[in-house]
């Protein structure tokens, strides 16, 4: 899982702390950094939240470090969110290109 390994770096974090942070030992997470062992579900998430990262992410199945909770996001926030993704594709472009465009 070598985007274990990134994250974990990313952090600063060595291996015995981040096991320690885990309450697992130091050669757990070297064996999932590896491939040689598979973290279970359970851990995964405990992973993920001690990475500032998603599942996901960690597993390889999105380029996306980190997900967004629902709780978040405040109420306009949320609702903004439900209209965008009600949207067709070239209006989601727009619209994230506008949002784009404020930063600058």
């Amino acid at each position: 899982m070598e985007r274990l390994k990134q994250l974990r770096e990313a952090k600063g974090l060595t291996q015995l702390r981040l096991a320690m942070e885990l309450n697992v030992s130091q050669e757990t997470i070297s064996g999932y950094e590896i491939g040689k062992a598979v973290p279970p579900a359970e851990m995964l998430i405990k992973l993920a939240d001690a990475l500032d990262s998603s599942v996901d992410y960690i597993l390889g199945r999105t380029d996306i470090k980190s997900t967004l909770r629902a709780s978040e996001l405040n109420e306009q926030e949320a609702e903004m969110l439900s209209i965008l993704r009600k949207q067709p594709e070239d209006k989601r472009t727009f619209v994230f290109d506008m949002i784009k465009g404020l930063e600058k």
